[in-house]
């Protein structure tokens, strides 16, 4: 249980990070490069202390096939534009909404594992409720001349598009998660500590395309010209790198304690509902009554997926 209660706290800090970044005019895509280059080194430095001081480990058994290669970039390009369509949602829509999107994104992984994957067909109620969770929450946007704020704020189609945004690529990247974990243990099957190192040089690799694309986006975007690198900005990173680094590594020990289909409906509605209370209690953020009823459905969809 106190595993879980760390994930929930860690797992909730994502879009809490990215509110405060904005409150302090720290720019997010830095944040978000920063991040993934502190959880890459951090994922790093186990796999070359177990290669260089345990004798029973070959480097070769983290280098993974080719194609586990390409579903590694793929995931780090993910990554990578989910904390940044986070960062904006969170600017236009708040700390609330864009958490409920992300964790009632879970519905698309288990939607394309059972296409894809020829996974168990899902439970049909919870896909109906996210469906009609996501129509409530994001119907009823104010209408805005011209799609944007009268004064200069975002409009109604940013605001929409931002949180339909959080809710695909998080979905996504849930699943090619998924894809990379069934590739691991359908190449390696009965070898469970091959898998397990497989799994961390995976998601070393992840980490570091996450970290390049990143670059990439700040170098491309402008970022670095616009926003001048500042201790401040490496410290949010950094924070934020061990949030995700933190999640990761409790959810992986509350699982081993817990039952799936307990831990996952208690992770995700903890973290909607702590987002929620800091959202409303200290950021001011206010949520039509019809959003409300968006968030009980989404919350009632996630009890209902496991």
């Amino acid at each position: 249980m106190v595993f879980l209660i760390l994930a929930i706290l860690c797992g909730s800090l994502f879009s809490i990070i990215f509110k405060l970044c904005q409150r302090h005019d720290v720019d997010g895509r830095q944040v978000t490069l920063f991040n993934y280059a502190v959880a890459f080194l951090f994922t790093l430095l186990p796999i070359v202390a177990r290669t260089v001081f345990d004798p029973g480990t070959s480097a070769s058994d983290y280098i993974p096939g080719a194609s586990s290669w390409l579903l590694a970039v793929v995931q780090g390009l993910l990554f990578t534009f989910g904390f940044i369509v986070m960062d904006r949602s969170t600017q236009r829509s708040g700390v609330a909404l864009t958490t409920v999107c992300a964790r009632a994104s879970l519905i698309l992984p288990v939607l394309l594992s059972w296409i894809l994957l020829s996974q168990p067909a899902p439970s049909w109620l919870p896909v109906i409720l996210v469906v009609a969770a996501m129509a409530l929450i994001i119907g009823p946007t104010e209408t805005r001349p011209a799609g944007r704020a009268a004064t200069g704020g975002p409009g109604r189609h940013a605001i929409m598009f931002a949180l339909l945004g959080v809710f695909l690529v998080f979905g996504c990247s849930d699943f090619f998660l998924k894809v990379v974990q069934h590739t691991v243990d359908k190449g390696h099957s009965g070898n469970p500590v091959l898998i397990e190192r497989q799994l961390s040089a995976l998601t070393c690799i992840i980490f570091l395309m996450a970290s390049v694309a990143s670059l990439v986006v700040c170098a491309v975007s402008g970022s670095f010209r616009k926003h001048r690198v500042k201790w401040s900005t490496v410290g949010w990173g950094a924070l934020l790198g061990f949030a995700n680094i933190g999640c990761t590594s409790c959810m992986l020990r509350a699982l081993a304690a817990m039952p799936t289909g307990l831990f996952y409906p208690l992770y995700n509605i903890g973290i909607v509902i702590v987002a929620t209370l800091v959202g409303l209690l200290f950021f001011g953020e206010r949520l039509k009554w019809v959003q409300v009823g968006g968030l009980v459905l989404a919350i009632a969809a996630i009890a209902l997926s496991f």
